[in-house]
């Protein structure tokens, strides 16, 4: 079994025909296209690994020459959220994150940041993400405590959820459920 620190660029465009691209919200900072400030992301689904690919611009910058850690942060962050949220069938909020920022990332480096779900303890998801140069340089990575969001609460931000043309919501089992429950009422 590979570990976080193995996965590559590599490994990822290998089964990039079997990626799904995850829906977005129209003003999320990280995915919104309607948000002129935010960075725009795609990021897709291979088996259990969230990833997207961006090269970070000086708009990001903190130091010169290199990215804000807040920048770094909400791209880890974010990336293990969908990993939980898609490994339970409920989108998930942050309680805990924990970072590692192991090298500085220059402005103008394609990165790749990846995520996977990991154990569940109590009541909340962990995961596991890591941010990469293409080349494979390890930057940053991070761990992270997510809490479930309640089946309303979840199939609520679904439907705010921009979808690539003609997929299915992946919280649809959820709604499903739901209905199934009013009708048993």
């Amino acid at each position: 079994m590979e570990t976080q620190e193995e996965l590559t660029l590599a490994q990822l465009k290998s089964a990039e025909t079997e990626a799904v691209q995850l829906p977005w919200s129209q003003n999320c900072y990280l995915c919104g296209e309607g948000n002129p400030l935010g960075l725009q992301l795609k990021f897709k689904r291979d088996g259990d690994k969230v990833y997207t690919e961006y090269s970070v611009d000086n708009r990001r910058e903190g130091y010169h020459g290199l990215v804000h850690g807040g920048i770094v942060a909400a791209l880890l962050d974010e990336s293990m959220g969908w990993a939980v949220a898609l490994s339970i069938g409920r989108m998930c909020m942050s309680a805990e994150v924990t970072i590692r920022y192991l090298k500085p990332l220059p402005v103008d480096t394609k990165i790749v940041v990846s995520a996977k779900p990991g154990r569940w303890s109590r009541r909340l998801g962990h995961a596991e993400a890591e941010v990469r140069g293409v080349d494979g340089t390890l930057y940053a990575r991070a761990s992270g405590k997510f809490l479930p969001l309640s089946l309303e609460q979840t199939l609520q931000v679904d439907s705010m959820l921009i979808y690539p043309d003609g997929a299915e919501s992946i919280f649809s089992e959820l709604r499903d459920e739901l209905h199934g429950k009013d009708e048993d009422d």
